[in-house]
């Protein structure tokens, strides 16, 4: 039986658990609103090439950061390339493109990355899953088929040639993914170079001698950074994958001040320009084809005139139409009122998760034991409150300690 002790903090810090399989457990009234976003956004309006932002707004502990992380493993689980970020956490502001692409890239798996393009390839030559799964070199695989070493190399060079070269990317996304694919396929992912090449990717600048090593010349500037944005989504679609989902959460923190300083953690043109960014992540519907983003915040992100989205015109006239007052939740709204879905949910919403989460851990080999010196939770919500207690008073039963 496995334990997982980092859901479990989680859980006791009122925070959503991180494994799939616990997050699936704990989740209720799916049918409200992630079950409709899964199959109209997910399974279709982004696989099929669309582009959307979607906004969450709510009270503090009504459930802003579970609905992402479900939203992030609905989207892993239908093979997106999908990554979750804190606007609180994240070590530079949101309000400069280079620095969000750079932060996507962090959150990426280069391992799927660099396994799908080797796969692309492998097709073109005939090599199916069934032989190859992308996974260490093909070309001992050619060489027993007969090819001798450098017409098998020849055919995996020309194959990659073929399969990158109109793909509507630029010169530089095409020399990384021709290279990235033909080293795989023939030499292997430990050379000095390959690191080269995803320091290239991630948005660091290469100094003139890395750039003639590795022949990507471009530099991620603020004036190209949709173009880099829109050129990763297709060379993730490349991969295999049928688009990138951004989840941005806790975004009430451009509106707030840095505690130790009382200064605001953003200049009034910082917020501009993360309001301009997300304007353009709005309007760029053919640019950044294949791209969701669900953007996560307290209500002051809407409410907050001087700082929050309504003090940018152009980003406000987009979203106000999320908020058509209505007497029913509405999961198809740009703006999407977290606390609506708590009360779409059920008024027995608390009691309910509070029976899940006690059933779960039973069923985990957790007994519910008495415990000295439980935090305070008085000042939490309800909901939150409901997820600590459980999780603070759950203990492994005797048989299972010593489990892993």
């Amino acid at each position: 039986m496995l334990f997982y002790d980092r859901d479990l903090a989680a859980l006791q810090a009122g925070e959503p658990p991180y494994s799939p399989e616990w997050l699936q457990g704990l989740t209720l009234g799916r049918e409200v609103w992630l079950d409709t976003f899964k199959r109209h956004y997910l399974q279709n309006y982004i696989a099929s090439g669309g582009s959307k932002v979607k906004v969450l707004v709510g009270s503090e502990g009504i459930g802003k950061t579970h609905l992402l992380r479900c939203v992030e493993a609905d989207a892993r689980s239908l093979g997106y390339a999908a990554v979750y970020l804190s606007v609180r956490e994240m070590e530079c502001r949101i309000n400069d493109l280079p620095n969000l692409y750079r932060s996507i890239f962090q959150g990426l798996n280069l391992t799927a990355l660099v396994k799908g393009l080797c796969l692309k390839v492998a097709e073109r030559l005939g090599y199916g899953k069934e032989r190859y799964q992308g996974e260490g070199r093909l070309l001992p695989l050619l060489i027993e088929d007969g090819f001798a070493r450098y017409d098998a190399e020849r055919e995996i060079r020309n194959a990659a040639v073929r399969t990158f070269r109109e793909i509507d990317f630029g010169p530089s996304f095409v020399t990384f993914a021709y290279t990235t694919a033909y080293d795989g396929l023939t030499a292997g992912m430990d050379s000095d170079l390959f690191q080269l090449r995803l320091k290239w990717l991630s948005g660091e600048k290469l100094d003139k001698q890395e750039q003639q090593e590795t022949g990507l010349l471009e530099q991620l500037k603020r004036v190209n950074a949709r173009y880099w944005l829109n050129s990763l989504i297709r060379l993730l679609e490349q991969a295999g994958m049928p688009g990138l989902v951004v989840l941005i959460d806790d975004l009430e923190a451009i509106t707030e001040r840095v505690p130790e300083t009382g200064r605001f953690r953003y200049t009034p043109n910082a917020i501009k320009d993360t309001c301009e960014l997300f304007r353009q992540m709005i309007d760029d519907v053919e640019l950044l084809n294949g791209l969701l983003v669900v953007l996560s915040g307290q209500r002051a992100i809407i409410d907050n005139e001087r700082r929050g989205f309504k003090s940018y015109e152009a980003l406000w006239m987009r979203l106000q139409t999320g908020l058509v007052p209505s007497t029913r939740f509405n999961p198809f709204a740009d703006i999407v009122d977290v606390d609506a879905h708590y009360d779409a949910v059920g008024d027995d919403f608390p009691e309910r998760l509070s029976a899940r989460l006690s059933q779960f851990f039973k069923q985990k080999g957790f007994e519910r034991r008495y415990r000295e010196g439980m935090p305070d939770t008085s000042q939490e919500s309800v909901l939150r409150r409901a997820v600590m207690e459980n999780a603070l008073l759950a203990a492994r039963s005797e048989e299972s300690h010593g489990t892993i």
